[in-house]
C-alpha cells in the first residue's frame, strides 16, 4: 500500500516537473508556512477547511495539491495540479517515511508516556546519556531539537509532519539516541503510528484529559499503546496500581521491568533533591543504563552531576523568605504527591506551607474541587490564581477550586498569577515553604486567543530581587 501511494506521488510530480531528487524539502504541510515553489498536503480536515487552507497555500506560492479529500477550487485556480489519494490519510506516517528516506532506521528510540512526570523522566535520561557524551534528539513538551539546544514548542507530541521534520533533522547530523515524550492525544491520533521503539517507559496512570477520551479506560488504552509500540523493553511503575491492573492490553514481547522508588545508591552523595518523583527517575535511569553496559561506578558519578529540570520539583531556598518548590503538578495525583513530600519537609521546621495554584480552563472541570481539597488538607495558606483560562471565565474556574476548600478563611483568590506569587512573598517567612504548582518553566497564560508572556521562575526572582 505505501510503495504504490508513493509512486503514485513520484508520477505526479514527474507529469507536473515538480519532481527533484532531494524530497525532504518538496513538500509542505501547513498552509502558513513557506509555500512557495512547493507541494501543499491535506489531509485529515473538514472539506470547507481544506478548501480555505489549499486556497491559503497556493496565495503564499504553493505549485500543486496533494489531498484525501475531492475539492473544488475557484476557476481562477483550477491551472493547479491536484492529486487525490483517498488512502494517504491512513498512511501518512509512511508516507513521510518515504518522503524521508527511512530517517528512524538504526537509530535507538525511547519513549516515556504516563500522566505525571514523563518531562522528567525524559530529561533526567537526556542528562545521563549527554554525560556519556552521546549525541540525543529530543521530542518534548519542554522543546524539540538536539539536548540540551531545543526549539520552543505548544505541542507535547507534534504534528506528524513535524515530528519527521525533526527525524530528518535528527537523522542528518547524527544523534545516538531519540527520546521522545509521548502524549496520550499523540499516541490516539496516530502521530507516533508504525514507530518502534525500543524502550518504552510508562511513569503511571492517573485519570487526566477524560474531557478528550471521553472515559478513564480509554486514557488507560492510549497510554498503553506505547507499551506495545516497544519492541525491547518496557518500563512499568508497580506503585501504580491502575498500571499493574491494565497488564493484560500490553500485548508486546518486550522484556517486562517492574520498578519502585527504591535505589541501589547512597543518596546523600546525590546533589539533585530526592524527591519520590524523582527516585522514580533515577530508578529507570538506573536500570536503563545497565541495559546499555554502564557500570555502577560510571552511574553513579553520572547521578551525581544531574541538574533539576526548570519547572519539576525545582527547589529554590531563601534565607530569610522561605524555601520556593516551582513543579508543573497540575493534576490531582501529581499536586497530592508533591504537597505531601512537601509536608514532610515542613514537619521538620516550624514554618507554614504556602500553595499557589489554578486549573486550566476548557477541561477536566471535575478536578477543580479535588484539588482544591488537596491542597486544603495540606496548606495553611491556599492561593487561587489563573492557569490557562483559555476561553473560560477565569472566576468560575477558581470558583469551582474554591467549593472544595472548608475553611476559605485561608484562602486568596488572585487571578494575576503575577500578583499571587508576590502576596506569596509578602506572607513568606524563613522556615516557610511556598509551592507554586502548575505551570513549571512554561512562557506564558491563555486567556482565549492571547498567549499573555508569563514565566513564574521569572516572576519570582524579580519579587525576591
Amino acid at each position: 500500500m505505501k510503495d504504490r501511494i508513493f509512486l503514485k506521488v513520484i508520477e505526479f510530480l514527474q507529469e507536473n516537473k515538480l519532481y527533484k531528487k532531494k524530497l525532504d524539502n518538496m513538500f509542505v504541510f501547513h498552509s502558513k508556512n513557506n509555500c512557495r515553489g512547493k507541494v501543499f498536503v491535506s489531509i485529515k480536515t473538514d472539506k470547507k477547511v481544506k478548501v480555505k487552507y489549499v486556497c491559503e497555500a497556493i496565495k503564499n506560492g504553493a505549485k500543486a495539491i496533494i489531498t484525501d479529500t475531492k475539492i473544488e477550487l475557484l476557476d481562477t485556480l483550477r491551472n493547479i495540479p491536484i492529486l487525490y489519494i483517498k488512502e494517504i490519510g491512513l498512511n501518512y506516517n509512511n508516507f513521510l517515511n518515504c518522503i524521508y528516506d527511512e530517517p528512524l532506521k538504526k537509530i535507538p528510540i525511547i519513549g516515556v508516556t504516563g500522566t505525571d512526570g514523563k518531562t522528567s523522566q525524559l530529561h533526567i535520561l537526556a542528562q545521563c546519556f549527554s554525560l556519556t557524551g552521546e549525541k540525543l534528539g529530543i521530542i518534548s513538551s519542554e522543546g524539540n531539537g538536539i539536548y540540551p539546544k531545543l526549539d520552543s514548542t505548544n505541542y507535547t507530541t507534534p504534528r506528524i509532519d513535524i515530528l519527521y521534520k525533526y527525524f530528518n533533522y535528527f537523522r542528518k547530523n547524527h544523534v545516538d539516541k531519540i527520546l521522545i515524550e509521548c502524549s496520550s492525544q499523540g499516541l490516539e491520533q496516530d502521530r507516533l503510528v508504525n514507530i518502534k521503539f525500543d524502550i518504552g517507559i510508562l511513569t503511571n496512570i492517573n485519570q487526566d484529559h477524560i474531557d478528550y477520551h471521553k472515559s478513564i479506560q480509554n486514557y488507560v488504552k492510549a497510554k498503553m499503546r506505547l507499551m506495545n509500540m516497544s519492541t525491547r523493553h518496557i518500563f512499568i511503575n508497580a506503585d501504580c496500581s491502575r498500571s499493574m491492573k491494565n497488564l493484560k492490553l500490553i500485548t508486546s514481547k518486550a522484556k517486562r521491568h517492574f520498578y519502585n522508588s527504591d535505589i541501589e545508591i547512597d543518596l546523600n552523595k546525590i546533589k539533585i533533591p530526592t524527591t519520590i518523583s524523582n527516585l522514580y527517575n533515577l530508578r529507570v535511569a538506573f536500570e536503563i543504563l545497565k541495559i546499555y553496559k554502564l557500570s555502577f561506578k560510571l552511574i553513579f558519578k553520572i547521578f551525581n552531576k544531574l541538574k533539576t529540570i526548570n519547572g519539576r520539583n525545582h527547589f529554590i531556598q531563601t534565607n530569610n523568605k522561605g524555601t520556593y518548590i516551582i513543579d508543573y503538578a497540575h493534576t490531582p495525583s501529581s499536586l497530592l504527591m508533591l504537597l505531601k513530600e512537601i509536608s514532610k519537609y515542613s514537619s521538620l521546621k516550624p514554618g507554614k506551607i504556602i500553595t499557589i495554584f489554578g486549573c486550566g480552563g476548557d477541561r477536566d472541570v471535575w478536578k477543580r474541587k479535588e484539588m482544591g481539597k488537596i491542597s486544603s488538607n495540606f496548606s495553611d495558606y491556599i492561593i487561587l490564581t489563573d492557569d490557562n483560562p483559555r476561553t473560560e471565565n477565569p472566576k468560575k474556574i477558581l470558583n469551582d477550586i474554591k467549593k472544595g476548600i472548608e475553611n476559605e478563611k485561608k484562602v486568596f483568590v488572585i487571578p494575576s498569577r503575577k500578583k499571587a506569587i508576590y502576596k506569596a512573598i509578602s506572607l513568606a517567612r524563613k522556615d516557610d515553604f511556598i509551592v507554586i504548582a502548575g505551570k513549571g518553566n512554561e512562557k506564558n497564560i491563555v486567556y482565549k486567543n492571547r498567549n499573555i508572556l508569563h514565566n513564574d521562575f521569572k516572576i519570582l526572582n524579580s519579587g525576591l530581587k
